[in-house]
């Protein structure tokens, strides 16, 4: 068996070389790729949906709130046990240690990657940890896609591709959005290759969500966005630059909370303590619990009054509550989620773009019309927000363009998702000169 095993890939490459040629063969392994990469998501979220049922059961049956202090410890514990003792104390979690793979490994990414990410995540996200599932899941396709490649013998040039389909499939996939998962994989990974990779990327990403589809798994949020008013204009420049402020400061501060985290040598008692800081933030600012795509679903169903519901204090500060609320909110949840992240649980940091523009979108709206300076479609800025907070975060603006607009279904705001999101890159950029993954890594002979 073992020598069957060896030879079968040879046999193989051997088999598609010279009855399919070198682009039908790439085409219907980027379509195995993404069909894989879809199950991956659907597990993904069926398996945080299920852990986050059971938590919420433990919290909400009986007098135990209290016990949102210690869940989060539990999950950012798990993770830490697989990576101590599974993972040789190397879990290589985020989009930076793709990147490595990517820039200094040829594209080779480490078997384990296909199911340490998705089982590390379920554990960390769905016991409250304050991240994003789209960057463990994007490395997870990428994983699929990398040694796909490897096990059927294919080239450096095309095991990169099938690493960028194997991402662009698993953003695809989470999001049913598959253009903009084509996109992010073009931004992030190939963006130093020629754009004739595009089409096994984008078949990739159209299989996985074809089946995620199929399997009804459905898009995070879904409105019909009004047209947008151009007299508004002048309000959307002004959200496209605090955004990028926004950005600036999610950087920063996540840069800084990273730093510090990293002087705790001891991986326990990191997890202990950063879990403990987590769950008291949970404990006072509820919506902070798990990726938070609730609250942008109500703040996109015109309910963000619901916002507060089971905070444990109750301020009444009349119809500016709620900005305030939203403002503490987008403050607060990049520092949720840098301590998921270092305190050793898996996430990462997409998501949490998306739930700091949504809030700052929404809290800008609203308090421009409680000043009584014009009347600004709250929606529509909660969207727009999406958009240049996670262009002037992760430094996407294409990505941003394209997935706000496809995951919310708002075509009409085109225009102004184009302009905030690239006004937003452009001056984040200006700001902190990389995005929060930091400077890409070079290879040796580039940096000759």
């Amino acid at each position: 068996m073992p020598n069957f095993l060896d030879r079968s890939p040879a046999r193989m490459r051997i088999w598609r070389r010279r009855y399919l040629g070198a682009r039908t063969s790439l085409v219907i392994i980027s379509v195995l790729i993404g069909l894989l990469s879809s199950l991956c998501a659907v597990a993904l979220k069926k398996g945080v949906h299920f852990t986050t049922g059971f938590a919420n059961k433990v919290l909400f049956t009986g007098d135990h709130a209290w016990l949102v202090l210690v869940i989060p410890c539990v999950g950012i514990l798990a993770s830490v046990v697989i990576t101590r003792f599974f993972l040789a104390g190397d879990l290589e979690r985020g989009l930076p240690n793709l990147l490595k793979d990517v820039n200094l490994n040829a594209g080779v990414v480490p078997r384990h990657k296909v199911w340490s990410q998705v089982v590390t995540s379920i554990l960390t996200m769905g016991m409250g940890g304050s991240a994003g599932l789209e960057a463990p899941l994007a490395i997870t396709g990428a994983a699929i896609g990398s040694n796909t490649a490897r096990w059927f013998r294919f080239g450096a040039s095309e095991r990169m591709l099938l690493l960028a389909s194997g991402a662009a499939a698993g953003v695809a996939a989470i999001f049913n959005a598959p253009i903009a998962g084509t996109v992010f994989a073009l931004e992030i990974l190939l963006v130093n290759n020629a754009m004739t990779l595009v089409v096994p990327v984008l078949i990739a990403s159209a299989s996985a969500t074809l089946l995620s589809s199929l399997i009804n798994f459905g898009q995070p949020f879904v409105l019909i966005t009004d047209s947008w008013n151009a007299a508004s204009l002048p309000y959307y420049v002004l959200l496209a630059l605090l955004g990028a402020v926004v950005a600036a400061y999610t950087i920063r501060v996540s840069k800084e909370i990273a730093a510090r985290m990293a002087r705790v040598t001891n991986p326990w008692s990191k997890a202990i303590a950063g879990s403990l800081v987590l769950g008291g933030l949970i404990f006072f600012f509820p919506p902070l619990f798990g990726e938070g795509y609730d609250s942008v679903r109500l703040l996109l169903a015109r309910d963000a009054g619901a916002l507060a519901y089971l905070a444990p204090v109750q301020l009444d500060l009349g119809a500016w509550s709620i900005v305030l609320l939203a403002i503490g909110l987008l403050l607060l949840k990049v520092v949720a989620a840098s301590l998921t992240i270092n305190a050793g649980g898996n996430g990462g940091m997409f998501g949490p773009a998306l739930f700091v523009g949504a809030m700052f979108g929404f809290s800008f709206s609203r308090a421009v019309n409680l000043m009584g300076l014009t009347e600004l479609n709250e929606v529509n800025f909660t969207v727009v927000g999406m958009a240049a907070v996670l262009s002037g975060t992760i430094h996407v603006p294409l990505t941003a363009i394209f997935l706000i607009a496809e995951i919310t279904g708002g075509y009409a705001l085109f225009v102004p998702l184009m302009i905030a999101s690239a006004l937003a890159f452009l001056v984040s950029k200006y700001l902190n000169g990389h995005s929060i993954y930091g400077a890409p890594p070079v290879p040796a002979e580039a940096a000759q």
